[in-house]
């Protein structure tokens, strides 16, 4: 009798232990719904975080992805769980690239995620378009006004095309073998752009023409007054001129239609002496005087009656006669100031045949 109670004393105490072990198990499995990427899958745990949920889930997140709750948060029964990875997106907006992360799923939701507005655009891709975790490329051209200019024709017309090619054909305009476009066929047309397309009639010829280079004058206390030293020789450039014949206003005519510098020319450099000469008498004359009765003080000035030229009113043989070259109206006030104290030194007291009428106010 003994043994019989003994026996039934352990067999209720082995069914409460199991009873309150299974009570236990109970409360802590726990159901959580887990959705990454959209996908929802109802999960059973004992992991006390979201972040435990997520790696006894074996579900990787990355420092751009998004998990809600945060992954601190302690779960309870029928906690939810939304996950986001980031996926790159190469974006090019009217020719303009930049590369993106978003956590959206679908091209519709990047492109809230990132506010680009598309109202009339065109998109390489569908908005419903699921972005993979990998990558995407997305193309965006937004409505532009551009104009094309063929001869007097003038066409405004609003474009979303990815190229100038594009847009061409998309109004019907095909340019000939021989045409000139400002811009490449495969150049992105931008707003407000104006595309000119030149009529070519002929074969283009081909002539190569020297370019003259400048000179620079320079004032220089090592040299006399008067004298000049060459210290850099100028060389001539070369360009590439191509002309045709061509539509203008309706009419043709033989025009240039492309330009090419192969060589640049090299400025010469000539020094002038002012040793002597901006401390002679020359120098203390009124030289402004002067300048304002021959020109108005206009270094540009020209007179057709000679013509005359420039501050003082030079003919160009009497401005070469002191060493100038060209005009003097190619040179700056110092220069033409410079060459009538050289024409008053030599001509010495016979200055009135020079300024008849205004010389006489060098000495005012």
């Amino acid at each position: 009798m003994r043994r019989r109670f003994a026996a039934l004393v352990l067999y209720a105490t082995t069914t409460a232990v199991l009873v309150g072990a299974t009570s236990a198990f109970v409360i802590l499995d726990k159901q959580v719904s887990l959705a990454v990427d959209g996908q929802t899958r109802s999960v059973h745990s004992f992991a006390g975080t979201v972040e435990d949920v997520l790696a006894s889930s074996r579900v990787e997140v990355g420092r751009r992805d998004i998990v809600a709750p945060d992954p601190s948060t302690k779960i309870k029964d029928d906690t939810q769980i939304v996950v986001r990875h980031s996926r790159p997106l190469r974006l090019t907006v009217d020719g303009e690239t930049r590369r993106v992360w978003v956590t959206a799923l679908t091209v519709s939701e990047a492109l809230d995620q990132l506010r680009v507005r598309t109202e009339n655009a065109e998109l390489s891709a569908s908005r419903s378009q699921r972005l993979p975790r990998s990558g995407f490329e997305l193309t965006i051209n937004t409505p532009r006004k551009v104009t094309i200019v063929i001869d007097q024709v003038r066409v405004n017309t609003w474009t979303t095309a990815g190229s100038v090619g594009e847009l061409l054909s998309e109004i019907g305009i095909k340019p000939g073998r021989l045409d000139e476009v400002n811009m490449d066929l495969d150049e992105y047309p931008r707003s407000d752009q104006v595309i000119k397309i030149i009529q070519v009639l002929t074969e283009p010829k081909v002539r190569q023409v020297k370019i003259p280079y400048e000179t620079d004058r320079r004032p220089s206390d090592d040299l006399e007054f008067g004298e000049t030293k060459v210290v850099q020789k100028g060389k001539p450039g070369v360009k590439e001129v191509v002309t045709a014949m061509v539509m203008r206003d309706g009419e043709k005519i033989r025009d240039v239609i492309a330009q090419t510098i192969k060589k640049e020319p090299v400025k010469e450099i000539v020094k002038y002496g002012t040793a002597g000469g901006l401390a002679g008498p020359a120098a203390e004359l009124n030289w402004a005087a002067l300048a304002e009765c021959e020109s108005g003080g206009d270094p540009q000035a020209v007179n057709p009656a000679g013509p005359y030229y420039g501050l003082y009113q030079f003919s160009a043989s009497t401005w070469q006669s002191v060493g100038g070259q060209g005009v003097p109206t190619d040179y700056g006030p110092e220069e033409q100031t410079y060459r009538a104290q050289l024409l008053y030194q030599r001509v010495e007291g016979r200055w009135q045949g020079q300024w008849p009428v205004c010389g006489s106010h060098l000495f005012d």
